[in-house]
């Protein structure tokens, strides 16, 4: 869109030299198809604009910091998995770096003598990768937000549901500053005993805070892979509340996340009702089990069932005593302690099996479980941020393949992809593609009415738009039948 700021449209002259058969610098298509609507969807949104304003500063390459990031975004977004297939993928897709903004010359020469004879495209590969590698997180984090507010600034962030979740980035030991963990695996020794093997895991973890329908992320960080996710929690769901005016009302959580303290802070610091599965030998699963014999009175115990699903909600459990303050904790065991209520929900039957006695599925909430299927319904969007968040990140924008071994590059890769994810979704959904639709009819004004039946013909500093029956006439091959075009009216263009 920003494609031609370096060339004046000369409109005749470019006309003059296609009928003098000079050779063109390059010819590209000036269709509409996905590209064009989905850049013209992100110019809509003004966040490129943002960013480039609060970024222009910062020049570390002879290359605009946009126009990279740009080209990043786009990497990902095409599925180029490795920095080695940039040259071979993105960099021979003229039509597509033009969209990006690069001009032909740039596309052509590149930005500088890097690679010159074995590079294709604007810059070497590397370059892209340098790039990434000197970004600080808190640049990283402002694009990051910049790209929350301008979601939320076009009602594209809507949902009261969102996810915490995390997912490792594993490395090896050869990255520097990664962390590393021990995990133990179950495996069959010879004898068929099952014995636990030791093995040490190298990298960083990505916790993620995402709308929970449309998968819009508005908050995430890049740790050691050996730190817990509930340390950053706090931090997190601040910044999520602020960039999105507060629309956090339930967060879903794993257990990675079980503290009576923090949960107690979501709840009554943060007004954010809270789902999250309790642990098998915690006292307030053995509690709620305890119920299970129990009839529905409709004041403490409730009973909700289909075919499938059998499910109980027990209102104000007394036995999660770490549920408070961390005063309150402190007091546990004294006399005068009084333990602080929370509701309960019990899967007694899934997907048509029943469990046994005291292996029920707990879940521990302060939403109400006068309805308790409705709160197992709620925590099942849960499960999507695997199926179509993390796998999708990994499988579809290739997550886990990092552009080079440091931490800066590992984490600018991640929230990036991060960020392109949320644009796609925002995008795909209704609003998004009204937004999109609105945005292609003002640039068509713009720029003059282009269509499928257009190109774009540059040459040196001066480009033309052309139909393709004006480009035949041009070389006296004009067709026997014409759609568009009246050979008087551009006759007289000519002159």
């Amino acid at each position: 869109m920003s494609s031609w700021q370096f060339y004046e449209r000369a409109q005749k002259e470019v006309y003059r030299k296609l009928k003098a058969r000079e050779r063109p610098q390059a010819v590209v298509g000036a269709g509409w198809g996905f590209w064009d609507h989905f850049f013209i969807f992100l110019f809509s949104l003004g966040l490129f604009a943002r960013v480039d304003f609060r970024l222009k500063r910062v020049k570390r390459v002879m290359i605009p910091t946009l126009l990279m990031i740009l080209t990043y975004e786009v990497k990902q977004l095409i599925g180029v998995a490795s920095m080695n297939q940039l040259e071979e993928h993105l960099f021979r897709d003229t039509a597509l770096l033009k969209v990006i903004g690069f001009t032909a010359r740039q596309i052509q020469e590149g930005f500088c003598q890097r690679g010159k004879g074995k590079r294709r495209g604007p810059m070497h590969r590397d370059t892209l990768g340098d790039f990434l590698s000197r970004f600080t997180a808190k640049e990283v984090d402002f694009i990051l937000e910049e790209a929350v507010r301008v979601l939320v600034k076009h009602k594209l962030v809507r949902g009261k549901t969102y996810i915490l979740d995390a997912t490792d980035l594993p490395t090896t030991g050869r990255y520097p500053g990664c962390g590393v963990k021990k995990v133990v695996k179950k495996v069959w020794s010879k004898e068929g005993k099952e014995v636990g093997v030791v093995e040490y895991v190298y990298g960083y973890k990505l916790l993620v805070l995402m709308e929970a329908r449309h998968k819009l992320v508005v908050a995430a960080r890049v740790v050691k892979i050996n730190e817990q996710e509930k340390k950053f929690t706090k931090k997190l769901v601040r910044e999520a509340q602020e960039r999105t005016g507060g629309a956090v009302k339930v967060l879903l959580v794993d257990r990675a996340f079980i503290d009576g303290v923090l949960l107690w802070w979501l709840g009554k610091k943060m007004k954010i009702h809270f789902v999250i599965p309790a642990r098998s030998n915690m006292e307030v699963s053995q509690d709620i089990r305890g119920f299970r014999s129990e009839k529905a009175d409709g004041q403490r115990v409730f009973w909700e069932e289909t075919k499938e699903v059998r499910v109980l909600g027990v209102r104000g459990l007394l036995s999660y005593d770490q549920f408070g303050e961390e005063e309150h904790k402190k007091r546990r065991g004294r006399k005068d302690f009084k333990a602080n209520p929370i509701n309960g929900v019990m899967v007694v039957r899934w997907e048509g099996k029943e469990y046994e006695p005291g292996e029920e599925k707990v879940f521990l909430t302060i939403l109400p479980v006068s309805r308790p299927l409705k709160v197992l319904e709620r925590y099942d969007l849960r499960s999507e941020i695997e199926n179509q968040g993390f796998r999708e990140l990994k499988q579809g924008y290739h997550l886990l393949k990092y552009p080079q071994k440091t931490c800066s590059a590992i984490r600018a890769h991640a929230v990036l992809t991060l960020i392109i994810y949320s644009l796609v979704n925002a995008y795909k959904s209704q609003r998004g593609q009204r937004l999109a639709h609105l945005g292609i009819r003002r640039w068509r004004g713009k720029q003059m009415g282009q269509s499928i039946h257009k190109m774009i013909v540059y040459y040196e500093g001066i480009y033309g738009i052309v139909d393709v029956e004006e480009l035949f006439y041009l070389m006296d091959m004009t067709p026997r039948e014409l759609y568009r075009m009246k050979i008087k009216r551009f006759q007289r263009e000519l002159e």
